[in-house]
């Protein structure tokens, strides 16, 4: 992690300093010095005034005179301390000199008169010396070093030069895959002091940012001038370190692997090699074999990295199963499941509206859904009866053939859900199907005989566990072909332990570009089997300031290219494609998982508490103490994070990210957030997915968190309580601010502050009612939302011309003559809780330059008339229409020469009857989704004549709907050889 911990503290100085808006400009250091000199020079006029006792107080009695003589005595060894003091530079006991300032305050109060007269000014000069004397002694160590202070600037640039070069120094290293002590230990130093650097420059930073007044900002100027000068010294003496050990030799000779190889394998993890009699034996248990009526269990088992998900996501797609059962579902168990949450995932499968409730209502629901339904339900990955003891009652017995697969590790729970029947055993490859595993991991079959020679001497190792086959293929297929490397990866693997599998997986993982490591460690902090949306991760990876800045490159897209090599390095899974083929949502395999949460412990980077220690095995219990270390991302789903870090632990200083969940029956305590938030200062990632509140709150708590760089709040909510009011602070450095929730209740007035935050890219929140607008031109702004309608003025779409996802809410169609200034927009969503009434025609140059990068458009609840898609279709470049209650009316009748360019079509109608469609209306479409389409009798005829279709999906629909799509289906494959997916 010393990469990381480099590039962490390199983005932090360049974001705060460096940057051509930086949040805290260094060139406006002199006028705050020349400042905050006046006022010491005033604070010294009132100290030396106050060393003129008054005459006439002090002859009144000897005893004054006395007095007055020890005073001087005392004030003038007092000041010989403060000299040497001040002469020596190193010295950080300063509490000395708060003390000498006390004692000339005290001495001031000797003459009541003279005190009440000079309090006030010295109050005006340090609005904190009184009660709290914080200032005070920095104050007087400033006018002697006010010079050094304006050195800080060129500290700054030399002290990111020198991490640039040792970055560079760490990129080059060739740190092997096998123990090179020497160099892990210097890694392991240079990871320790940049995250401390890093630390304490940031604490610095919090108290400039949350100052009152200039003399305070110069006093923490003063102590980041000495930081900067250890650190200058410290990554000198970590540089020099890192090139003697590599002069030495002291390391072996790396395996090199490429960036992101041209000929990287495109392996599609989704498709099963060997295994195909226990296929088409799951087939018949599902299909063929009705000796009896009745639901039943089939059971999957084997180890974990088998292929049991793959071969039941295999069979769960398979043509013959989309058509024999009504109803499908699936549902991901884990060890860390809980019951509420597998409920609303199995209704959000079979029903298309989304249900909340506690688990008694929501198993009832899930009933009446599939009650005289053939359904098939998939629960993988159960880890024990207990979920499924705790669902299978929402299961009806109907008599007609409704089957449920399971997959599981363990063969007992296996034979437990399937009521004594014998689970299928998953089988390990075998050599020539390990063989042919490796050749499609690669792409290719044949090799250079040294290096088949190798390869298959690895597989051999692999045991047959198509997940280490893959790992390693993948990990070879960007390797030179140069046999020296080839066996060095194969000493790896073939050695004398037992577990090879877990081998391969620490070699793939060490193996990995320094760049990728902390990329790939940051899985730990999602949940076990979570589908992570893509766009979710490329910003929490941009937040997190552990990827390396490209010039002129933005950051995400940076992010982008580091999760396309783990895809091509297999170590991640791509779970769900968007409808141009880019990756929507991954995964990661449990054993991958496993490996992250380890080293991320071992590194200091990650805490996880979750809620249920008992289910999980003890080295994961192990990980679950929280709080023994400090370290930079928490993620927490249990109950008791508030109440331990309100318990002083002073781990939670240093901590970055804090990742929290709860589901909607658990109650997440705003009203303690103030208390909670304040033991994590350093925080740049905020991402918190919560329930109900009991009482209605404010959030309030961000303000003093200023290097906030992301933020998301998901808010659960049930009418009957109260909604969750917050307020948007100013954060220079904030990238993402996205609040989702009903019942959350913004400030849209504090949304004059993303003209504040020059870095701001995304900013979604529930609605925006008001928005004044700005001189400044924001073009770092990519996606806002949900912008009041009435707001979509010129001015405002003038000032952020690179917008390229916008939400809209309202009930003006007047935007779209606004829409011209958005040459930019690839996205556009509206929404409405009333009628449109019309889309503007006139003055909108619809068929020649309008939006003309928008590819994806949604009308949801415009109540639009269907005539008017006839100027959606003008739309040049449009490839996904989503209609979701989106037009009144019984008939569509699509105009000639619309939609060019349309793949997607989604329709969720209840007033549309009538439909006619010709082959030339939607030429290149790919896929349509018809939800909820209740009075339409029949897919047009004209779909038949459209031959780029692939998909027909229907949910909620006429039964004779799903005719005319088996119907289409049946034509295409006749006339045009194509083979088109019915989903129902």
């Amino acid at each position: 992690m010393a990469y990381a911990a480099v590039t962490s503290l390199m983005e932090t100085l360049s974001l705060h300093f460096l940057q051509s808006q930086p949040a805290f400009p260094l060139d406006d250091l002199e006028a705050q010095i020349r400042d905050g000199n006046e006022k010491l020079g005033l604070l010294q006029q009132i100290l030396e005034k106050s060393e003129i006792t008054n005459n006439e107080a002090v002859k009144q009695t000897d005893y004054y005179a006395k007095e007055k003589k020890l005073i001087k005595s005392e004030k003038l060894q007092q000041l010989e301390a403060l000299k040497a003091q001040i002469r020596d530079a190193k010295n950080e006991n300063l509490g000395v000199l708060q003390q000498i300032l006390e004692a000339r305050i005290r001495q001031m109060e000797l003459n009541e008169e003279a005190s009440s007269k000079r309090r006030p000014r010295i109050k005006t000069c340090f609005p904190r010396l009184y009660g709290k004397l914080q200032l005070a002694w920095d104050s007087i160590l400033l006018t002697s070093r006010l010079r050094e202070v304006a050195e800080v600037k060129q500290k700054i640039v030399s002290l990111h030069q020198n991490l640039g070069l040792l970055q560079q120094s760490l990129e080059k290293s060739e740190i092997p895959y096998d123990d090179a002590r020497v160099m892990k230990d210097l890694e392991a130093q240079i990871r320790d002091a940049s995250f401390e650097l890093e630390e304490r420059i940031e604490m610095e930073l919090t108290a400039i940012y949350l100052a009152n007044d200039s003399l305070h900002v110069t006093a923490c100027l003063l102590r980041l001038h000495q930081i900067f000068n250890e650190a200058e010294k410290q990554t000198d003496y970590l540089k020099n370190e890192l090139i003697r050990i590599r002069r030495r030799g002291l390391l072996h000779k790396k395996i090199i692997v490429s960036n992101l190889s041209k000929n990287t394998s495109k392996f599609d993890n989704s498709r099963m090699v060997g295994c195909d009699k226990l296929f088409e034996k799951i087939l018949d248990q599902l299909l063929t074999q009705q000796t009896t009526k009745g639901r039943q269990v089939v059971s999957i088992v084997g180890m974990g990295g088998i292929g049991k998900t793959t071969l039941a996501h295999q069979v769960y797609e398979h043509p013959s199963i989309t058509s024999h059962f009504y109803k499908r579902a699936w549902v991901t168990v884990s060890q860390e499941y809980n019951v509420e949450q597998m409920l609303q995932c199995l209704l959000s499968c079979v029903t298309a509206t989304s249900r909340v409730g506690g688990q008694d209502q929501l198993a009832e629901c899930l009933r009446k859904h599939l009650k005289e339904q053939r359904y098939l339900i998939v629960m993988d990955d159960i880890w024990s009866t207990t979920p499924w003891d705790s669902v299978q009652r929402c299961f009806p017995d109907d008599n007609n053939g409704s089957r449920i697969l399971l997959t599981s590790r363990l063969k007992e729970v296996g034979e437990y859900a399937s009521s004594g029947n014998s689970p299928l055993n998953m089988p390990f490859l075998d050599p020539d199907e390990s063989w042919n595993l490796y050749c499609k991991v690669f792409g290719k079959t044949e090799f250079v005989l040294v290096f088949e020679q190798i390869g298959r001497e690895i597989v051999k190792k692999c045991e047959g566990l198509p997940l280490a086959i893959i790992v390693v293929a993948s990990l070879l297929s960007k390797i030179k072909e140069e046999e020296e490397e080839w066996k060095n990866v194969a000493k790896s693997v073939i050695g004398d332990s037992n577990d090879a599998c877990s081998r391969i997986l620490y070699l793939s993982y060490h193996q990995l570009p320094h760049h990728l490591k902390a990329c790939f460690l940051y899985f730990g902090v999602f949940r076990e089997d979570y589908e992570i949306p893509v766009k979710k991760l490329v910003r929490l990876w941009a937040a997190e300031g552990f990827l390396r800045a490209v010039k002129h490159v933005n950051m995400e897209k940076v992010a982008m290219e580091c999760l396309q090599n783990l895809v091509d390095r297999s170590l991640v899974i791509v779970s769900e494609l968007s409808y141009n083929g880019e990756m929507k949502k991954i995964r990661i395999h449990d054993l991958l998982r496993d490996l992250c949460l380890k080293e991320a412990g071992r590194e200091n980077l990650l805490n996880v508490n979750v809620i249920g220690d008992e289910k999980l095995p003890i080295y994961k219990r192990e990980s679950q103490h929280l709080f023994s270390k400090s370290c930079r991302w928490i993620s927490d789903t249990s109950e008791c994070l508030n109440s331990e870090i309100r318990s002083g632990d002073k781990c939670f200083d240093k901590s970055h990210s804090l990742h929290s969940r709860f589901d909607y029956s658990r109650r997440f305590y705003f009203h303690i957030l103030d208390e909670l938030l304040s033991y994590l200062k350093l925080l740049r990632v905020v991402d918190i997915g919560c329930g109900y509140c009991s009482n209605s709150c404010e959030v309030n708590v961000f303000a003093s968190l200023v290097h906030l760089r992301y933020f998301s709040l998901t808010h659960q909510y049930r009418n009957d309580h109260p909604p969750l009011y917050l307020k948007l602070f100013e954060h220079r450095n904030m990238q993402s601010f996205i609040v989702c929730g009903r019942f959350v209740k913004w400030d849209s007035s504090s949304a004059f502050t993303i003209w504040t935050m020059p870095l701001l890219r995304n900013f979604c929140v529930e609605r925006i009612c008001s928005l004044e607008t700005s001189s400044v031109v924001h073009r770092n702004l990519e996606n806002i939302s949900w912008l009041d309608s009435k707001l979509c003025t010129p001015d405002l779409f003038t000032r952020i011309p690179n917008l390229k996802k916008l939400g809209i809410e309202g009930r003006s169609a007047n935007c779209f003559y606004n829409f011209v200034h958005l040459g930019q927009l690839e996205a556009l969503s509206i929404r409405s809780r009333y009628s449109f009434k019309h889309i503007p025609c006139s003055d909108i140059p619809w068929a020649t330059s309008f939006l003309p990068n928008l590819k994806k458009l949604k009308f949801f609840k415009t109540w639009l008339p269907w005539s008017d898609m006839r100027l959606i279709g003008m739309l040049p470049n449009l490839e996904v229409l989503k209609l979701i209650d989106a037009c009144q009316g019984p008939k569509w009748e699509p105009h000639n020469g619309g939609f060019r360019r349309l793949k997607w079509l989604v329709i969720q109608s209840i007033h549309l009857k009538y439909w006619t469609v010709e082959g030339d209306h939607f030429p290149v479409l790919e896929c349509l989704k018809l939800y909820q389409c209740t009075h339409l009798q029949e897919i047009p005829s004209g779909f038949v004549d459209i031959t780029t279709l692939a998909l027909i999906e229907l949910n909620y629909c006429k039964d004779s709907l799903l005719t005319s799509a088996k119907w289409i289906q049946d034509e295409q494959l006749n006339n045009y050889g194509n083979s088109i997916l019915v989903r129902s």
